[in-house]
């Protein structure tokens, strides 16, 4: 290895997982149970996007932010106008909304509360992703791939088995430039660089296969986040082995001027779910994936003097898919002034109880909170 490989390789390692094997990629071998994560980045207003339009306490919290023309749905519930474009899957039956998801004694902070949903740890000495404590390492295939982000989240750890990139494009064009030959060191700090070179050069080649790969029909919006989501359907539909794909939206922390703001967001969010699950059931592949959400918090009962809302605690977050059970799930946190804390929602759901659920029923794996957090029959 010269100095400039070494440099363009060095540049690389955060992309990896450094676990050995972390980069073997299959051939086409497709999991039969795929999750797609769509983080809301900045802490989605979860009470205008599933609104309790019949409450009073939410009207009076909300003089000019409250929802008017929500999408009623049931238990005095309604969907955020701007995620229309989901009604069909709400009515198939394979849409599904957790209310008042959330964990004791929440943070408001951005940085230490997306920190604990992606460990599923309030304690601070928790470096690993939930999903590397349900996904064991494989050697043949990558667990994970992070698109539009070069945090791995939810796929961290020493057994990450994950990959995070701009997109395959630019990680093709990023790794071609690697040393393509194997080699066997006798130093074992060296061999373990080398041995990840090797990895993401295996990866390369999957990626370069699948970028290479058909195309869905579906037109996807042009959009950054639709973008992506054709991205993740490229992927899937060729046959990437990777049970795990993860692809933010972002501009959720909205402290000022929030209506046309969080409005748009949910129109891109609808729309961009919308071409995905056509695709999937263009493919065949309907059964095979699930889509959930989920954000750092959600925001306060009121609105603030700027038009906006502030950080908060509690929110829904829904999951669509073809074995996904529609329906309500969980409580909708009280709104009344006395029922809240310090202004914020208090939650019903831990957010682990969801974790649970796609551990113990989506991938029929052990449940790692068991002894505190039991699935959710949303699957």
């Amino acid at each position: 290895m010269n100095r400039r490989d070494f440099l363009q390789y060095a540049s690389l390692v955060p992309l990896a997982g450094m676990a050995p094997g972390a980069f073997a990629a299959g051939q086409g071998n497709r999991p039969d149970q795929i999750l797609l994560m769509i983080e809301l980045k900045g802490g989605n207003d979860g009470l205008n996007t599933l609104i309790p339009f019949r409450d009073a306490d939410y009207h009076r919290a909300r003089p000019t932010l409250r929802v008017k023309n929500g999408i009623p749905l049931r238990d005095n519930m309604a969907m955020n106008p701007y995620l229309k474009n989901l009604l069909p899957l709400w009515k198939e039956g394979h849409m599904a909304w957790i209310q008042g998801v959330g964990y004791s004694n929440p943070s408001r902070s951005h940085f230490h509360s997306i920190d604990i949903w992606e460990t599923a740890s309030t304690k601070n000495n928790e470096s690993r992703g939930w999903l590397s404590r349900v996904l064991p390492p494989r050697n043949n295939a990558v667990n994970g791939i992070v698109l539009g982000d070069n945090n791995l989240g939810p796929m961290s750890g020493a057994n990450s088995s994950a990959v995070a990139m701009e997109d395959p494009k630019t990680f093709l064009r990023q790794t071609k430039y690697l040393n393509k030959k194997g080699f066997k060191p006798a130093n074992s700090s060296l061999a373990h660089m080398l041995n990840v070179q090797n990895q993401i050069n295996t990866a390369a080649q999957e990626l370069g296969r699948i970028h290479k790969g058909k195309r869905s029909p579906v037109r996807f919006p042009p959009s950054r986040f639709g973008r992506k989501l054709e991205q993740v359907t490229q992927m899937i539909i060729n046959g990437m082995d990777t049970p795990v794909y993860k692809v933010s939206l972002e501009g959720f922390d909205t402290h000022a001027s929030q209506v046309d703001q969080h409005n748009n967001l949910m129109n891109h969010l609808g729309g961009g779910l919308q071409a995905f699950s056509q695709a999937m059931k263009r493919a065949g592949l309907w059964n095979n994936v699930m889509v959930i959400t989920y954000s750092e918090f959600g925001r306060r009962v009121a609105e603030n003097n700027s038009g906006g809302t502030d950080h908060g605690s509690a929110a829904p977050h829904f999951a669509i898919g073809g074995r996904v059970r529609g329906g309500m799930y969980g409580k909708q946190p009280s709104l009344s002034p006395d029922k809240l804390h310090d202004g914020d929602l208090i939650h019903t759901v831990d957010f682990r109880e969801v974790y649970a659920t796609l551990a113990q029923r989506w991938w029929r794996r052990p449940n790692p909170w068991e002894k505190q957090f039991r699935p959710i029959p949303f699957v």
